[in-house]
């Protein structure tokens, strides 16, 4: 008797929490150019309840921002997903809501999550009910017919919509075994039933059971809410994006101006909106500007290019830009004295940051940057395509960018690395030697047969993600223009050759399934062809 009175104690404890879930319903406050409009519906996960039982983002809302980065999104809404809905108040829902079931109708993806609730329903009257196993075989048909039926009332007014089904996780990791073990096996008879559903309807399963396993204290944190954090949410939307991406239709973009000097002020254009600083390079000689980008980004600040005259067109950016002051790259063979005075005629204060050569500008520079970082990277200084292959990556992770020559480390260089505890090496032997590799602290290589074997080895290995940009690999001046803004949205970054593709590039765009190309330059830096084929090979 005393081992039923404490069994119903825990199983009342338990009933306090699950309760949250059973909350009066309330709603939350054709695509074009192959945009997406994506609607959720469901419960509270849905909705975005939160471990503290406030309201916040969902899984929605980052599935909803996955998309969004790959400029995919067209709208979003979560409007009728309802806390504490049961599989018959979605499928209600359906056949009464003029307004859900048109949203339904307009979306090309459709989430759901329904069907906890139909047993929480239960539980909350009598959970020595969910114990018997018809009691339970019945909950479970009601909810595979209602939510079949909801399936195929949006499939009849919208069959090309794109349809997802959540798999539940365990809600209770906190509590015993003993207490935790009925609740698993709903869950995984519930998933079996969701499942179900799935594969009878041509719809997509999104399984989350296992990945809130990974690591309950952080995407539940709150043993007495059901819900999860924010971090839950986020952790569940990226099964959801696993499951999305490939139905995503590839696209593409061009930032693009006359010239480079142009087009760095496109670029900076799209990346900010106002800055306080601007970094500027010579564009026409690229040494003393390899090392840049990671300072620039640690400014939030774009790169104009300047000739031996600043060009109109930038001097209309910084105004644009409202900035107040200007870090000049290089020395003044570099960038003139006449540019430096120019600036101060705009009204900006200058810093120069120079050396007798690129190796000591960029040893500056990375002084500047951070005086001691753990980590740098190292190119060769002699020409431009790795350090730009990896600027971007450098740039999102604060590491300066060192030069060196083939077969020899400068002096400057190592004293810079002197407090360095490891070194990133972009490129090959045949520009950064083994000779070399030796002489600095704990080193990997990325490198390839060329630069477009190490540009996609970079990509891969450092800096995979749905969205890149891409810059031709026979020039400097868009590569690096471009690095800062690819790093702010935390894209990964490939040089390509002008009028072709390569088959590392392709390789390498294909193995992370890059939804979203950002081409830098004009067409006759990245030409059409060249982009074609980029997006072809994408979308096969």
């Amino acid at each position: 008797m005393n081992r039923f009175i404490n069994r119903r104690r825990r199983l009342s404890s338990i009933l306090l929490l699950v309760s949250l879930l059973i909350l009066p319903s309330y709603a939350a406050a054709g695509t074009e150019d192959g945009k997406w409009a994506y609607t959720a519906l469901g419960d509270s996960l849905a909705y975005g309840i939160q471990s503290d039982g406030s309201a916040g983002l969902s899984y929605a809302d980052f599935l909803a921002d996955d998309l969004e980065n790959v400029d995919g999104l067209e709208t979003f809404t979560k409007a009728y997903a309802v806390p504490g809905l049961t599989s018959e108040g979605l499928l209600s829902q359906m056949q009464t809501n003029e307004e859900a079931l048109q949203s339904a109708a307009e979306a090309d993806l459709i989430t759901i999550s329904i069907g906890a609730n139909d047993f929480l329903q239960v539980f909350s009257k009598n959970p020595d009910e969910l114990k018997n196993p018809e009691v339970v075989q019945s909950i479970l048909q009601e909810v595979g017919d209602n939510y079949g039926q909801v399936v195929r009332q949006i499939q009849a007014a919208n069959p090309d919509a794109k349809i997802f089904l959540m798999g539940y996780y365990n809600s209770f990791p906190a509590y015993p075994e003993e207490d935790q073990k009925l609740f698993i096996q709903l869950m995984e008879a519930l998933n079996d039933t969701i499942q179900g559903v799935a594969s009878a309807s041509g719809s997509d399963y999104v399984a989350t059971f296992d990945a809130v396993a990974e690591d309950y204290n952080t995407y539940l944190p709150n043993p007495k809410n059901v819900h999860p954090g924010e971090q839950g949410y986020e952790r569940i939307s990226e099964e959801f994006w696993k499951a999305v991406k490939p139905y995503v239709p590839v696209s593409e973009d061009r930032i693009a101006g006359a010239d480079r000097y142009e087009t760095a002020v496109e670029i900076s254009k799209q990346g900010w909106d106002a800055s306080n600083t601007i970094v500027l390079a010579r564009g026409d000689h690229f040494p003393d500007a390899l090392a840049g980008s990671p300072l620039a980004y640690h400014m939030d600040a774009p790169i104009l290019l300047t000739k031996e005259r600043l060009p109109a067109e930038v001097k209309k950016e910084i105004q644009r830009l409202g900035a107040e002051k200007a870090v000049v790259l290089g020395g003044t063979e570099a960038v003139s004295p006449f540019v430096e005075n120019q600036l101060k005629g705009l009204g900006l204060t200058v810093q120069r940051i120079g050396g007798k050569d690129r190796f000591v500008t960029a040893a500056n520079i990375a002084a500047v940057l951070n005086g001691e970082p753990e980590q740098a990277v190292l190119a060769n200084g002699m020409d431009f395509p790795d350090a730009l292959s990896i600027a971007s990556y450098a740039a999102g992770k604060g590491y300066p960018i060192l030069l060196t020559k083939p077969t020899r480390l400068p002096g400057v260089t190592a004293t810079a690395l002197e407090d360095v505890d490891s070194t990133i090496v972009a490129g090959g032997t045949s520009v950064v030697s083994k000779e070399v590799l030796r002489a600095l602290p704990s080193t990997v290589r990325y490198g390839g047969s060329d630069r477009y074997q190490t540009s996609a080895l970079i990509a891969k290995e450092l800096n995979p993600a749905d969205r890149a940009y891409i810059a031709t690999g026979s020039d400097f001046a868009d590569a690096l223009t471009g690095s800062i803004l690819a790093a702010k949205e935390k894209s990964t970054f490939l040089l390509v050759p002008p009028d072709h593709l390569d088959a590392s590039i392709e390789e390498a765009a294909e193995e992370f399934g890059i939804r979203h190309f950002t081409i830098l330059g004009g067409t006759g830096a990245v030409g059409p062809s060249a982009a074609e084929k980029h997006m072809e090979a994408a979308n096969e």
